[in-house]
């Protein structure tokens, strides 16, 4: 399984999505959000072209998303689910390192290509 690193944008989208979300639907609503990122996380680790992800060219070379409502059912846990998941993951897989870089995670109602820069070297933020 390839291991996973979070750019400092990732990170940053994840902590500001998860506070929206304790504000907007409690502890609960953020530990079904977190659930579900985490489980979304493991599920791109084990397989980085799984079912439901795609290549995005104008993303930038090699870039791939996928949508947190494609790891919904598997997320499901004592707090419940997350109904209708809004992110996306924006990575990109290093073959020759076995890794997954996750460059962003952003709202699915966002211009992707605005917010993720094409040029390479964004993995080592």
């Amino acid at each position: 399984m390839p291991r996973l690193r979070l750019t400092g944008p990732a990170r940053t989208d994840i902590a500001r999505l998860l506070d929206w979300s304790t504000e907007h639907f409690a502890v609960a609503g953020r530990r079904r959000y977190e659930a579900l990122i985490e489980t979304a996380l493991r599920d791109i680790a084990t397989d980085p072209r799984r079912a439901g992800s795609r290549e995005e060219p104008g993303l930038g070379p090699g870039r791939r998303i996928y949508h947190l409502r494609l790891s919904r059912d598997r997320a499901k846990g004592r707090h419940g689910i997350v109904r209708s998941p809004r992110h996306i993951l924006v990575y990109r897989v290093l073959e020759e390192e076995d890794l997954v870089v996750v460059l962003r995670v952003l709202h699915d109602a966002m211009d992707l290509v605005r917010h993720v820069r094409p040029e390479s070297g964004e993995e080592n933020l």
